[in-house]
């Protein structure tokens, strides 16, 4: 009994790397360093992370990155460039995690969809499985001649404190002028 309980312990240890690494995203750097004690890689120079989640890819650029790959989770600080089909986020920080398909943006945000429609604003929150992102702070919102929106929700030169953006349907979905912000922080890694 003994020896099929320490059979069984070696069989799950065995074929646990290939469930925990079989999603794994494609990674390149320039310099890589592994924090022993904390799971997770530094990596430098010219980052490019590229995961493929459930048919869903989603390609993460930066001058640097902390990635972990147990827990299946990026921070990417530095010339961070998030980009998805044929929408691309720019800031200063992301931090991504591709089991829940959610990212968190922060810093000079600058999101562009199908050269249709431009939103700059401070956070940010995306989540690729739903197509949905959310923008906070000082939103600015510039549009192509080509976008449509329903009536009421027609984006105009002034400043939002929160905009809802479904990024399939190029659609704004919630303008709002007076928004409680979350406390959107990019977490320690």
């Amino acid at each position: 009994m003994r020896v099929l309980k320490i059979f069984s312990v070696l069989i799950i240890l065995f074929f646990l790397p290939i469930k925990v690494f079989a999603d794994a995203p494609e990674i390149s750097y320039g310099h890589s360093e592994f924090n022993f004690l904390k799971g997770y890689y530094i990596l430098k120079d010219n980052v490019k992370i590229s995961t493929n989640n459930r048919g869903v890819k989603i390609i993460v650029t930066a001058d640097e990155a902390k990635v972990s790959l147990l827990q299946k989770k990026c921070l990417a600080t530095g010339n961070v460039s998030l980009t998805h089909d044929n929408i691309i986020f720019k800031c200063d920080q992301a931090f991504a995690q591709w089991e829940t398909t959610t990212a968190d943006i922060v810093g000079k945000i600058n999101f562009n969809s199908k050269d249709i429609i431009t939103i700059t604003a401070d956070t940010a929150t995306f989540n690729w499985s739903e197509k949905i992102a959310d923008f906070y702070g000082k939103v600015k919102i510039k549009t192509d001649k080509n976008f449509k929106a329903d009536k009421d929700l027609k984006p105009d030169k002034k400043v939002y404190a929160h905009v809802r953006y479904n990024v399939v349907e190029n659609k704004i979905l919630q303008l709002d002028r007076n928004f409680d912000d979350p406390n959107i922080t990019i977490p320690e890694f």
